[in-house]
């Protein structure tokens, strides 16, 4: 068994370093793995020099400690899936014809650590949770094939203790909130900094209706509640079950607006983004990250594409057994 694993940022975190092939299969070190992901708010990293090389279905049975892997390809995403299996390539890959073969989105790499903290101007970086549909991610596990000498980082943020820490008032009324999503309007928002981004066509958009979603979650497992619902698929803040129309729909699907009401999340991002509550990872080849999206948020920093080459694999996560989230 690796050695004890070490924390990343006050209990938030956890990195189990020395970490081989046999060790992802054994049944004791797994279970040890599920508990310390739990007990560090939904952030466990995994690192071996041995793992560079790990094959899909090797990654795919790891994954499957945290939750069942979600086997459905992302809509306008199957070119950039790593071949039969439901891994999404992420980062610069193109294939002969010079067409992406990983999916990639054009943003800033990191001049200091100060760059972490989200900016209300430039909305950067995209702090998010990973959800495209009305039934959401529950996490994911990212491994890492190729990583460039600079840049790439990915940043990571602890939501449960960031919400414990606001005021009550404002606890109160996000709690009293939910996220109007759709992937229509993240595919749309998306293609606006970055050229080539696909977006949905009439009847994909129609095959993947407007969803809502808690802006306070409370974990299923845990019971603690946490920030959740934000990313590039949301477009809205509204009072739970307040109606919304087709005009409105169609201008944050079709031209990738946000509404007005983001500003209020979107206003505390700076705080929940703060040193206090997040880590920046670094990775190395081989490397294997597991969050949970119930609990945290992430974010990626660009690198210089033009010259070095990143490559990621993205693994998607299910709840194992239909449960009911619980908004706070």
């Amino acid at each position: 068994m690796p050695a004890q694993a070490q924390t990343l940022n006050g209990d938030f975190g956890a990195l189990i370093d020395g970490v081989s092939p046999a060790d992802l299969k054994d049944s004791r070190f797994r279970d040890e793995a599920y508990r310390l992901w739990g007990a560090h708010g939904g952030l466990l990293v995994v690192r071996g020099d041995a793992l560079a090389d790990i094959q899909p279905d090797a990654l795919l049975d790891w994954a499957e400690t945290f939750g069942a892997v979600e086997r459905k390809t992302s809509v306008g995403r199957e070119r950039m899936m790593v071949e039969g299996t439901p891994i999404l390539r992420i980062g610069n890959a193109r294939d002969a014809q010079n067409r992406a073969t990983a999916q990639q989105s054009d943003v800033p790499q990191l001049r200091s650590d100060a760059d972490m903290r989200y900016d209300t101007k430039t909305h950067r970086p995209v702090w998010h949770t990973d959800f495209t549909s009305a039934t959401p991610s529950i996490g994911s596990v990212m491994h890492c094939r190729h990583a460039p000498p600079s840049g790439g980082e990915t940043l990571f943020a602890d939501t449960r203790t960031a919400y414990a820490r606001m005021d009550a008032e404002t606890r109160e009324k996000l709690a009293g909130l939910e996220a109007v999503c759709s992937q229509a309007h993240h595919d749309k928002k998306i293609s606006l900094y970055t050229p080539g981004y696909p977006v949905l066509t009439p009847e994909q958009r129609a095959a993947n209706p407007t969803y809502r979603l808690p802006v306070v979650l409370t974990h299923p497992e845990t019971g603690i509640p946490a920030l959740y619902a934000l990313n590039s698929s949301t477009s809205a803040l509204v009072p739970k079950g307040a109606p919304i129309t087709q005009e409105q729909m169609d201008l944050w699907d079709l031209e990738g607006v946000e509404d007005a009401s983001m500003a209020f999340y979107r206003n505390l991002l700076p705080f929940v983004t703060g040193p206090e509550f997040t880590v920046k990872w670094s990775w190395r080849p081989g490397d294997i990250v597991t969050w949970d999206n119930r609990c945290t948020m992430h974010a990626a920093t660009g690198f210089d594409d033009r010259k070095h080459y990143r490559e990621m694999w993205r693994i998607s996560l299910q709840q194992r057994q239909a449960a009911a989230s619980v908004a706070a």
